[in-house]
């Protein structure tokens, strides 16, 4: 172990157009060149978040590697202006070719880091830096930064985006601000504030009149967001460039991650869409009981010490996949089983080698009810509807939206711990406005994991409206445990590029993604389907106006009347991945 580090703050690095960009420098003190590993952030590079956020730079600098946190642009010491996800393909590329360019560097450049620091990684290998080798991107998608932030199933993301635009990005921007003269102390207690009471600030309407980000104009790319309109240069989507990726990457997520879906989908395509046979073959993929920061432990429950990043040693693992790509140790990385993944329910660790899995079973889950699936008078069975049902119905009201509890969220106090992930939904079922089916409890275990999909046909009275849908595991003292959750603004049923209005009183089909899950339900736990029509605030309410999406006021608002077929006609249902055990 290396006793003595280096330590080099705010080093500039200078970028193609003339801004320059600064970050420190973690290294060992040593003769020879080392390889690196670059983190860039726009949270701030210095304190202890950074650390939780990417790979610890001491340990890792110990270990023989320079480690760069950078501060991207218009962030914190770095010159330059700040707009979510511009500039990164270009930065990234000249940051990566910087650190190369170093003495202390062999030219082996790796890079780690979460969520947006997640997103820069797969931006800088779609702009092939040559010196580039390897990447871990954690907790992060493969849409555009505004669809990934911004939306859900085409619903608006207006709590989640406020609580992160308000805390993590706004208050930087506001320090420049009141530095040139052009803001003052009062108007970072107000943003700061706000992060504690986002419930406030999603029921001000009309959200495209937000004065928390209208005045100062602090946040110009949440209203563009709203709009669907980004000025200027619009950052790339992932999905659109694997097939310029040209380095493996480790694609890390947790099944209570809200960039889950982007996860699966950088690791399946890139194995047959990356830029060349070592990419295509250097996939590989970690999914762990986590939320977005990787945490495992909340809402009462604790999937043990083992199902937490440090009880695998998640720093440790990093750099294992670092010695194989840029010091070229043969340790096992290439031969290991692509894919390692938490299964909940048996608590266990398991490898697996395909996604979804060759052995997946595809089952059909049917509603059932005879009219009245409030509280628990609706069921949910492999057995299809043969003969007419009446169709289940309750009222949406905007007003009195239905509250976000647990799963793939985050808000104030949802973010770690206490409040995300496995939360108890029985709050949100003994409401009159939520649908609830369950089925029989299982005489065996039954395990659930890959892609979960919901067919529903519904009808609505309003032009548009929301369909929220819950997957959770019952336990045998009542405990409806969240797993996995899915949402589908009615207008983007075709996709975003398609938008329509339906036609009140009509019946449609919806195909609404939950995403995936793995779990085993035990015996004498029983599977459940929830559904209804709001998650405030993580969700904007749905006026059921049909006006674009933050032109609604106050007098906009009106109930919906919802209606939920399961009949021979239409088969409302679930497809489970079940694997046989």
């Amino acid at each position: 172990m290396t006793r003595r580090l280096l330590i080099a703050k705010n080093v500039a690095m200078p970028m193609r157009d003339g801004v320059v960009l600064r970050g420190n420098v973690y290294r060992p003190e040593t003769a020879e060149p080392v390889p690196a590993i670059l983190i860039r952030t726009p949270y701030g590079k210095e304190g202890t978040l950074l650390q939780a956020f990417s790979i610890e730079a001491v340990r890792a600098a110990e270990a023989g590697y320079a480690v760069i946190q950078q501060d991207t642009r218009g962030r914190f010491a770095s010159e330059g202006e700040f707009y979510p996800f511009r500039n990164e393909v270009e930065d990234g590329y000249d940051s990566v070719e910087w650190v190369a360019a170093q003495s202390w560097c062999t030219g082996a450049v790796g890079m780690s880091g979460l969520s947006y620091m997640g997103a820069v990684q797969w931006w800088a290998a779609i702009g092939q830096p040559p010196h580039l080798k390897a990447i871990i991107p954690i907790t992060i998608g493969s849409q555009s930064g505004m669809d990934q932030l911004a939306y859900k199933g085409g619903a608006f993301k207006a709590g989640y985006l406020i609580w992160w635009a308000a805390l993590f990005v706004v208050p930087e921007t506001l320090r420049r601000m009141i530095a040139a003269g052009e803001a003052n102390r009062s108007d970072m207690d107000r943003m700061l504030a706000a992060t504690d009471d986002v419930e406030a600030q999603v029921r001000h309407l009309p959200m495209v009149d937000l004065p928390l980000f209208r005045d100062k104009d602090v946040a110009p790319y949440y209203f563009d967001w709203m709009r669907r309109e980004v000025p200027g240069p619009t950052a790339v989507a992932v999905r659109d460039e694997y097939t310029q990726v040209q380095v493996p990457a480790w694609s890390v997520s947790g099944w209570y991650d809200y960039f889950l879906d982007g996860t699966l989908e950088n690791f399946t395509r890139m194995q047959q869409e990356g830029g060349g046979a070592d990419a295509r073959a250097g996939q590989r993929l970690l999914i762990g009981p986590w939320d977005h920061v990787l945490g495992s432990a909340g809402a009462g429950f604790d999937f043990g010490s083992q199902a937490s990043k440090a009880g695998i040693d998640f720093d440790g693992l990093q750099l294992r996949y670092f010695d194989h790509h840029l010091k070229g140790e043969q340790n096992g990385v290439d031969t290991d089983a692509p894919i390692r993944l938490f299964v909940m329910g048996a608590n266990v660790w398991r490898d697996e080698y395909e996604w979804p899995l060759a052995r997946t079973q595809y089952q059909e889950w049917f509603l059932h009810s005879p009219g009245g699936a409030v509280g628990e008078g609706g069921q949910i069975s492999p057995e299809v509807p043969t003969q007419p049902e009446p169709a289940d119905a309750y009222v949406y009201d905007p007003w009195h939206p239905a509250p976000t509890i647990g799963g793939a969220v985050g808000l104030p106090g949802l973010m770690i711990g206490a409040n995300v992930g496995y939360q108890d939904q029985r709050p949100l079922e003994a409401r009159s406005d939520v649908l609830v089916y369950t089925s029989a409890a299982f005489s065996q275990p039954m395990e659930v994991t890959g892609p979960v999909t919901l067919t529903l046909y519904a009808s609505s009275s309003a032009p548009d409206t929301d369909f929220m849908v819950r997957l959770c595991d019952v336990y045998q003292d009542g405990a409806s445990r969240i797993l996995a959750a899915g949402t589908l603004r009615a207008r983007y049923r075709d996709g975003y590029a398609s938008p329509s209005l339906i036609e009140p009183g009509q019946v449609y089909a919806y195909t609404i993604d939950l995403v995936a899950t793995s779990n085993v339900f035990q015996p004498g736990h029983r599977l459940r389907v929830d559904i209804t029509s709001s998650s405030f605030p993580f969700i904007q309410p749905n006026a059921n106006s049909g006006k674009p999406i933050g032109e609604d006021t106050e007098a906009d608002l009106r109930p919906a009347f919802q209606q939920i077929f399961h009949d021979p006609e239409r088969p409302s249902h679930i497809l489970l991945s079940v694997i046989p055990r």
